[in-house]
């Protein structure tokens, strides 16, 4: 396979929109032997997410010792589901379901028929106390609705929350505690609706904050104290005005608007993290020579990849920590390509749930193994060489270098992250031949309304814990496009009540589902857009803000350009590191 180290321009089989195969891409392509995409990295990405179901929860039965559990696979879903103890025991044998290589047929389709028969764990939620309801998690005690999150302790509906302790409603946060509805912060503490903020305390309605204490809806401070609305006040009279605050819902929803009115006043850097060389991509720190990556920390030589943090020289990976791999989701992997669901694993391709093992190819549900086809164990120089046999079909058959199509997926389409990232109709993805789940239709018996929930946690009692409250998206009609998978009514448990009580917060009207809905789109798409800096001199280029120093251009434009998640047509200042770093230090 020989390509010239030029770019080159492809059509994606997916979308059918062109995009384009760089010299990096195919340096790396050849030195895994493997042919360059047929989709897009989008449709790449999309492909990854339908293999993963991360929020949806089912009640059914261990398929191994019938007792009731919490599980990501649907009551439909036709292969075994295991309890934890019952999956990683050893009464059962993986190696039961192995089979002969037939040539004579698609690997894929080989493949889905050993993966539908091995049993599958019903969570991942390793070495965590009282946290059954949490997923892809570690070592949580006391928390509920968590995924992709350890360390954590008395936290509810979280998502990539590490070592935070008494956080609610919070999406990426890391040494926190005391916080409410927070997004992408670290260590920040006793707080509620931050974002994008490090080191802040006591504080209320920020965004893009460092080192603050006692500041209350503002933009882009660094080290203050007693800050409302960006306007310094005394210690007496900022403290003053918090205690005549009214955290009313009509009062936290009239300050959250003030403050995305109020941020369209000031500069945004084109990308948030940290310490980057040579890079692009969004939520981004200690990352060197990558490109299109998002949420990624301590790495180098990466190439559209999300969620992966100490990682090298790899490309299409999601939620991994991965070195030389290609195409895969959920894994730390090296010298790998299309691994789901694993760790660690080495040398192996298209393996799912494969744990602590190397040289595996098709294989599902292994552990503490080695040179294995399709669950059926071989020598080494046997392996080696039907290996390179079933990779020669499978570039015959056009899926060498693929992942797995989504039509093959263990969830229906609805039910996976892609719907979070690439929403589709019913419809739409029923005519891509994808799976579509619909719940049962749910039968609660609402006792309290979302209107007649008090404004106000003070004046709520703890009768409240025996009400069913209604989901006010179901009112508001939002539910068919907006919140599809609302869950329709909820409950308050007596560890939130107290959580609400304790950070003056009061009852939320949307169920928890919801909540994590709208939490997702205040994020930027995870795409990219080339764009220039939008400081014009001495002001921006809308004039809206003034610079407060001069730049390193002077008065004429930046003449910086640059990729960036937010698209052209927002209306934030987007400038470049070094005019954002000039008013914003």
């Amino acid at each position: 396979m020989v390509h010239p180290m030029n770019e080159e321009i492809k059509t994606c089989q997916n979308c059918k929109n062109q995009f384009t195969v760089e010299p990096d891409d195919f340096a790396f392509y050849e030195k895994i032997k493997v042919p360059p995409p047929t989709f897009c990295p989008q449709c790449r990405y999309q492909r990854r997410l339908t293999n993963r179901n991360e929020w949806n929860f089912y009640r059914r039965p261990c398929s191994l010792c019938g007792k009731s559990i919490v599980a990501i696979y649907n009551p439909e879903y036709p292969g075994p589901v295991y309890c934890q103890p019952c999956w990683w025991s050893d009464g059962w044998d993986p190696f039961v379901y192995g089979r002969e290589f037939d040539f004579s047929r698609p690997f894929f389709e080989q493949f889905q028929e050993l993966r539908l028969q091995v049993p599958h764990v019903a969570m991942t939620n390793t070495q965590s106390v009282n946290s059954e309801y949490t997923n892809q998690s570690l070592s949580n005690r006391n928390s509920h609705m968590l995924v992709s999150s350890e360390y954590c302790e008395n936290c509810l509906y979280g998502y990539w929350n590490n070592k935070a302790r008494e956080c609610v409603d919070c999406y990426m946060v890391e040494q926190a505690e005391l916080l409410y509805e927070s997004l992408n912060c670290t260590n920040c503490s006793h707080s509620v609706y931050l974002e994008d903020c490090v080191d802040c305390t006591v504080s209320y309605f920020l965004k893009d904050c460092r080192g603050c204490a006692s500041c209350f809806g503002s933009y882009g401070l660094r080290n203050k104290s007693y800050y409302w609305h960006n306007r310094q006040l005394t210690k007496e009279d900022y403290e003053r005005r918090v205690r005549e605050f009214v955290f009313s819902r009509a009062n936290i929803e009239k300050e959250r608007n003030a403050l995305r009115g109020l941020e369209k006043g000031f500069p945004h850097k084109y990308y948030r993290g940290k310490n980057i060389v040579n890079s692009t991509g969004d939520y981004i720190q200690d990352i060197k020579n990558a490109h299109m990556v998002f949420n990624c920390r301590d790495v180098e030589y990466l190439r559209y990849c999300q969620d992966v943090w100490r990682s090298k020289d790899s490309i299409d990976c999601t939620e991994a920590y991965a070195e030389l791999s290609y195409e895969c989701e959920g894994v730390i992997v090296n010298g790998s390509i299309a691994i789901t669901k694993g760790f660690p694993v080495f040398n192996s391709y298209y393996s799912e749930l494969c744990f602590n093992s190397h040289d595996l190819f098709g294989c599902v549900g292994l552990n503490k193994t080695e040179y294995c086809i399709l669950n059926r164990r071989y020598e080494k120089a046997e392996y080696l060489s039907l290996r390179e046999k079933i990779i020669a079909h499978m570039k015959q058959t056009g899926e060498w270098g693929e992942f797995f199509p989504a039509r093959l997926s263990l969830f229906a389409y609805n039910e996976t992250v892609a719907q979070d990232y690439f929403p589709l109709t019913k419809e739409d993805a029923v005519s891509r031949g994808l799976q579509w789940h619909d719940r049962k239709e749910r039968e609660y018996k609402i006792t309290l309304k979302p209107h007649n929930i008090p404004e106000t946690i003070r004046e709520v009692d703890d009768g409240i814990l025996q009400e069913t409250i209604g989901c006010i998206s179901q009112e508001s009609g939002e539910t068919k496009n907006k919140y599809p998978n609302c869950a329709t009514a909820f409950r308050i448990t007596p560890m939130e009540l107290e959580f609400y009580r304790q950070i003056n917060i009061p009852i939320p009207q949307k169920c928890s589902v919801c909540r994590r809905q709208d939490r997702l789109e205040m994020r930027n798409p995870r795409r990219m857009w080339k764009r220039a800096c939008q400081c014009a001199g001495t002001h921006s280029e809308n004039r809206i803000y003034q610079n407060a120093i001069r730049h390193f251009h002077g008065a004429q434009s930046c003449p910086n350009e640059f990729e960036t998640s937010y698209m052209p047509e927002r209306p934030e200042i987007v400038y470049c590191e070094q005019c954002y770093q000039a008013e914003i230090a």
